[in-house]
């Protein structure tokens, strides 16, 4: 059976349907943001910045220092009824570098210590970054999750926009999936920069913003990470205090490579001895084994080594068993028992 409705109706019908179309497409119900009560939440670490977060929330986190350049920010918040669970920033993602020829190869780590600790990777857009990032964040929370472009962007504050980088890029992603406790949605946002300065290139991964809810309270959740964004303050003095480290580190450098070129002089010093003494010791023995040949070359043709000590001249002489060493009409020393008249007697000494 068919059933006319008038005009008006059924376009009032096509009104109400297109909503809850657009509502489902949203993924959750009507932001509830309005009806939270918002407390202000100090980083317990370091002091570094502060935000506002919604009160009663479980709210975990703070400020990790894994160097002296190397600062990252994590907070983890459970509404009391459990349905949002949302993360803003994650302290495991590092800072990453390019490969390079002073660098390991890509997927390893790139640490020095108390300066910071990387991971060799080619730059990445947000929204790639955003799709790997899901598919580890919510392995094991959210099973099956099948990801799709989303296009949910927050607003970044001036004071947070990063203004001396080279290259920016951002992308979202979401999902749904069956959990243990009933079906959950994922979403996963993520800004990533590339810096290029005089003596280093690297690229970063901030804000990076993930969240698994319920369908009908991703909006909320989106809502709150955007509020907490929009209310972060940095704190100035901690501010002066990052600016010391700063200094500290660069001094450490320094005092590393003085260190190290301290080292290297030494090095260069005991290689140089070590190679001078070895080719002495290769000259001695060389000449020990020309002495060697010389002496037996003499023995086996009957000569030896004698020198005038009057005049101090050198020269061979026939060997023999008389003790007396004669030089003939001819200039040619021999040894005799007698002297040979016209001949001058020497005296010799081996």
């Amino acid at each position: 059976m068919r059933v006319s409705l008038p005009p008006a109706r059924m376009l009032a019908l096509m009104i109400c349907c297109t909503a809850l179309c657009l509502k489902a497409v949203a993924g959750g119900s009507a932001d509830d943001s309005s009806k939270l009560k918002w407390v202000r939440f100090d980083d317990p670490t370091e002091h570094a910045i502060s935000m506002e977060v919604p009160q009663g929330w479980e709210v975990k986190g703070g400020l990790f220092r894994f160097g002296y350049f190397d600062v990252r920010w994590m907070l983890d918040l459970v509404s009391p009824d459990g349905k949002v669970v949302l993360r803003l920033d994650d302290a495991s993602v590092p800072p990453y570098v390019p490969p390079g020829p002073n660098t390991p190869p890509a997927g390893q780590a790139f640490n020095k210590p108390q300066q910071f600790q990387m991971m060799v990777e080619d730059y990445r857009t947000g929204q790639s970054y955003a799709e790997t990032y899901a598919e580890g964040r919510f392995k094991n929370a959210c099973p099956g999750l099948t990801l799709h472009p989303a296009n949910w962007t927050p607003g970044i504050p001036a004071e947070l926009q990063q203004t001396n980088a080279a290259k920016t890029s951002e992308g979202s992603v979401s999902g749904t999936c069956n959990g243990k406790v009933g079906v959950r949605t994922a979403f996963v946002y993520a800004r990533t920069t590339l810096f290029r300065q005089p003596n280093a290139t690297f690229w970063t991964v901030d804000p990076l913003i993930s969240a698994i809810t319920t369908p009908d309270s991703v909006t909320l959740a989106q809502a709150v990470a955007q509020h907490m964004i929009d209310t972060v303050k940095k704190n100035p003095q901690w501010e002066q205090y990052q600016k010391q480290m700063t200094q500290m580190g660069l001094q450490a450098i320094q005092r590393n490579f003085q260190q190290f070129m301290a080292q290297m002089r030494a090095y260069d010093q005991a290689r140089s001895s070590a190679m001078n003494q070895q080719v002495a010791g290769f000259e001695a023995r060389q000449h020990a084994n020309q002495q060697q040949f010389e002496s037996w070359d003499e023995n086996f043709v009957g000569l030896t080594k004698v020198a005038d000590p009057l005049t101090g001249e050198k020269f061979d002489v026939w060997s023999g068993p008389y003790g007396n060493y004669y030089r003939n009409g001819l200039g040619t020393t021999v040894n005799s028992t007698n002297q040979p008249s016209g001949t001058d007697q020497l005296e010799v000494q081996h």
